[in-house]
């Protein structure tokens, strides 16, 4: 999957799009028991202390995004099992994503930052959790009066969907209305890629 995914973000090989062929058990698989309710939507599963899916958001998540087909749009599920602290580093995510996009992708990019670039561990959940709200800027009052609400255990919910996802391919993992999992091992290019997306998502 590691050279999958570099040889993906560093667009290594090429290939003729048009005449790329699709075929589930090689380029996709159906998720069965494992799928979710997304119709129109790409959703990445992933984790930050994950180092594929730091590599993913950085050269592949954002050229994917730009070129969603007319109609989809695009949403990512932190799971929270995946130590160290994935559980409260999931909430500090969820939080941020209520308050706005830029508050999430600030405290996401800070979590794999910390963890995969400067090789810090969090001696607590505590520190993880004020760590990421200052990455944020957001405030810990709002933090823990938010954090058992509605509306953050639902997300956390939706989310951990992503857990049945993950033990079949690992992270990260791109799945197309909830059902389709793309064989990212398949893939050889980011034009490969945005096409095999627009034709899962028109199934």
């Amino acid at each position: 999957m590691k050279k999958s995914l570099l040889a993906l973000g560093a667009l290594l090989i090429s290939c003729s799009v048009s005449a790329a062929q699709f075929k589930e058990g090689e380029h996709y698989q159906l998720l069965g028991d494992a799928s979710f309710n997304a119709p129109n939507q790409v959703v990445k599963v992933f984790s930050v202390n994950c180092p594929f899916c730091y590599k993913y958001d950085k050269s592949v998540t954002p050229g994917m995004v730009k070129n969603l087909p007319e109609g989809v749009t695009f949403d990512a599920y932190h799971i929270t099992t995946k130590p160290p602290l994935g559980k409260e580093k999931a909430l500090v995510l969820a939080y941020a994503k209520t308050q706005s996009e830029e508050a999430y992708q600030a405290a996401k990019m800070a979590f794999y930052k910390h963890y995969h670039d400067d090789k810090i561990h969090f001696a607590s959940g505590e520190e993880a959790i004020d760590f990421g709200l200052k990455a944020a800027g957001l405030d810990k009052a709002g933090f823990e009066a938010a954090k058992n609400s509605d509306e953050i255990k639902k997300t956390i919910e939706k989310w951990d969907q992503g857990l049945a996802v993950a033990k079949i391919q690992g992270i990260p993992a791109i799945v197309v209305n909830g059902k389709y999992l793309i064989n990212t091992k398949s893939i050889r290019s980011m034009p490969m890629l945005d096409e095999l997306v627009a034709e899962l998502a028109a199934k």
